[in-house]
């Protein structure tokens, strides 16, 4: 008695459980509206400097918590194709933006290390700037030691994106 019980039980659950998961009507699931938002996708060339090729992969704006200025952040790929270790660091890149020029933010997490011999490090470069600016020359002016004066290697000229 006590099994014919359990399956009698058991068969109206799964009775009841398919009864409610097939619908006879007619109408539609409510839609969900899915906005999207397309970006313009920039791309930059690669410029190679003494066989380490660089490339910009993307440009971000934030704002810099103060409300009065933008961090402009550029990650980029380098691919050491020389046979010897290689340094880069955030240090080593200017943007200029009309007559004004601007270093990497000093506390920002910027790239800054040794590539070995065939490898690709990706790394960010951050810049403070004002929020007028849209438009510059980021630059790899490697950092020089002594009298020397710092050269301008490589340049792409990059739009600033708006702040999301």
């Amino acid at each position: 008695m006590k099994k014919f019980l359990l399956v009698a039980m058991s068969t109206a659950c799964a009775l009841s459980l398919v009864g409610c998961g097939t619908s006879t009507s007619n109408e539609e699931a409510p839609k969900t509206k899915q906005e999207t938002k397309s970006e313009k996708i920039t791309t930059y060339p690669a410029k190679t400097v003494n066989n380490i090729e660089m490339q910009i992969k993307k440009i971000e704006t934030t704002e810099n918590g103060k409300g009065d200025k933008n961090i402009v952040q550029l990650t980029m790929d380098f691919k050491n194709e020389s046979g010897t270790k290689y340094g880069v660091g955030g240090n080593d890149f200017i943007l200029k933006s009309g007559s004004k020029t601007y270093t990497a933010k000093a506390d920002a997490n910027n790239i800054g290390t040794e590539i070995a011999p065939d490898k690709t490090v990706t790394g960010t470069v951050s810049f403070e700037v004002p929020k007028s600016v849209k438009t510059g020359a980021f630059s790899y002016q490697p950092v020089t030691f002594g009298k020397e004066k710092p050269k301008v290697l490589a340049t792409w000229e990059v739009t600033v994106p708006n702040n999301k």
